[in-house]
């Protein structure tokens, strides 16, 4: 994501070896947040040898996968992020399998998500915002992929045969007309037709492809399921010999961790930072056998990772997407000052602000400070928690259940327990968004959120921090490190009776969280308003609207890949 800020304008990081670095006199870190997580078991030894192994099958099956989305469906390309989310679904299940990348092999075959991401590529995957202009030529293409469509189907009914050329018809007559200037989604006529194609409730256009082109889909699950299964087979089967060392070479501008034949960079600031939250958690050390334990922990933790986003940090112009992206650390200080947050229920060693946290490679991250999976957890222990869930469907309404489990257990127990959750706007048509801001949360909210359930940061007016900014050509370069989100992002805050008496959340800390949330060169500005300067109005939470839930064909369709700018964001 270009940062739509001038470059100029950044305010920069100022970092003095062995200190955390600083932004605006606010430190990147902490890891002196005072801890309150139960001892984990000790996770075994990682192998550095197994890690790179794991890398490359999963590489392979990245490429088959593409291969067999072209075979089947002829897709040029599969749907972005499909494999990501098949993965993270499998990561936000209880419990661990034989694999840790991959714990359930067999996943798509039961959940139906990555069918559903196939199936919206049938005929052409709509983008969900668009107007005008833009909508036309949408529609254009959508004429042209159903025509094909049409050849690639073994039996398309007459009535899809006829309603194709009906748009096509229809958008001959009509095409002019986004130079009428109509600009809201609801006067855009090819909005609206759009809208019509992907509508559940009266077989639009693309359900009727869809469910002739089911079949295609679920054979990719079988083959995809069968792929993911022999990989895992094959990881169990391999024996690591762990002869060959991990070197750490610290010449030049970005440290490498090499093993073998791979070199992986990371940023000078992002090394510091690991090594010293390995030092907390490990204790400092300067023998041999401690330097080798972090190189080899140190790779085999990074290797999960960039195996995880599926980039390879030696190629150039493979370090896209947001991956790990989270809230500023002007956010985290705020949350741990104003809030008492010490932890975090969704991270990794490369983006944590504290050094307590959860994430989804326990047997990788231990080392670093994490304290398990979310998802493994039966008892969280009290306290005050920020929770940034990845932006999937599936993961975030798995986390709103946990969420509401761990809410009523303290409470009944009279615990402390707090969590400000920080989750995209995507409507509660969104199950997991519907959930968090309906009833069974209504207890657990402060005063000011009862009838209104949440903050709204409005898109484009708050910022995050990259998910790959660890990579070496990133670091402590601050346009680089920060972005504008183009979307909204709603704050929950939910708390039991005895946290919301010890972290009270009134109008005044609403406000200075939204003001937070903007960009630092803006702060000086105060927080969000809704009107002109002449009639600032206080920051209030939004009203709660109507939860329904999205058709399954239709889930996709507030995932619009513009939007979802950390839908890979780690645990």
């Amino acid at each position: 994501m270009v940062n739509s800020r001038k470059r100029g304008s950044i305010v920069p990081i100022e970092w003095r070896e062995h200190e955390a670095p600083l932004r605006n006199g606010i430190a990147l870190w902490d890891f002196s947040a005072a801890r309150h997580g139960t001892p984990r078991p000790r996770p075994e030894e990682p192998s550095a040898e197994k890690e790179q192994r794991r890398a490359q099958l999963m590489q392979e099956f990245r490429s088959r996968y593409a291969e067999i989305c072209h075979q089947v469906l002829g897709l040029a390309k599969p749907p972005a992020d499909s494999i990501d989310r098949w993965l993270l679904e499998q990561l936000a299940q209880r419990g661990g399998g034989r694999d840790p990348l991959v714990p359930r092999p067999r996943i798509a075959e039961s959940s139906r998500v990555l069918e559903r991401e196939l199936l919206a590529e049938v005929p052409m995957r709509c983008h969900s915002r668009v107007t005008g202009r833009l909508a036309s030529e949408q529609l254009a293409r959508y004429v042209k992929s159903a025509r094909d469509w049409l050849q690639r189907l073994q039996e398309p009914s007459q009535l899809i045969s006829e309603e194709v050329e009906a748009l096509d018809a229809w958008l001959k007559e009509h095409g002019d007309e986004w130079k009428v200037g109509r600009k809201s989604s609801a006067d855009c006529p090819f909005r609206r037709k759009l809208d019509e194609l992907v509508a559940q409730e009266h077989m639009g256009l693309s359900v009727r492809f869809r469910v002739a082109a089911q079949d295609m889909a679920v054979e990719i699950l079988k083959r995809v399921s069968d792929e993911a299964e022999s990989m895992v087979v094959q990881l169990c089967e391999f024996k690591a010999s762990d002869v060959y060392p991990v070197h750490l070479d610290m010449e030049g501008a970005a440290p490498k961790i090499i093993f073998r034949e791979e070199e992986m960079k990371i940023s000078a600031m992002h090394m510091q930072k690991l090594h010293q939250l390995y030092e907390v958690h490990q204790g400092p050390g300067d023998s041999e056998d401690w330097k080798a334990a972090f190189r080899r922990r140190l790779y085999c933790m990074l290797r999960r990772y960039v195996t995880f986003i599926g980039l390879d940090p030696a190629e150039e112009g493979s370090q896209g997407g947001n991956m790990h992206a989270a809230a500023p650390e002007c956010v985290f200080a705020w949350l741990r000052d104003e809030m008492g947050v010490s932890a975090e229920l969704f991270a990794s060693p490369l983006n944590c602000f504290f050094a307590e946290y959860y994430s989804a490679f326990p047997d990788v991250d231990a080392f670093f400070g994490s304290q398990g999976s979310f998802f493994d957890l039966d008892d969280l222990p009290e306290g005050s928690y920020e929770v940034g869930p990845p932006y999937t469907e599936e993961v975030m309404e798995l986390m709103a259940r946990k969420l509401l489990k761990h809410l009523r257990s303290s409470a009944e127990k009279k615990q402390v327990l707090s969590f400000v959750v920080f989750v995209p706007d995507w409507g509660d048509e969104c199950t997991a968004l519907g959930l968090v801001s309906g009833e069974d949360f209504q207890p657990f909210r402060p005063e000011l959120c009862k009838k209104q359930a949440y903050l709204l940061a409005r898109g484009r007016e708050h910022h995050y921090i990259s998910g790959v900014q660890f990579f070496h050509d990133s670091g402590a370069d601050a346009s680089r490190r920060y972005y504008d989100v183009p979307h909204g992002t709603r704050i929950y805050v939910l708390q039991t009776p005895k946290a919301a008496e010890r972290w009270p959340f009134g109008q005044a800390k609403a406000e200075a969280l939204l003001a937070k949330l903007g960009p630092v060169e803006d702060h000086s500005h105060g927080p969000p308003f809704v009107g002109n300067e002449s009639e600032r109005q206080p920051v209030t939470c939004q009203p709660v609207a109507a939860s329904r839930r999205v058709p399954r064909f239709l889930a996709n369709e507030c995932n619009n890949v513009g939007d979802k700018w950390a839908e890979k964001h780690a645990f």
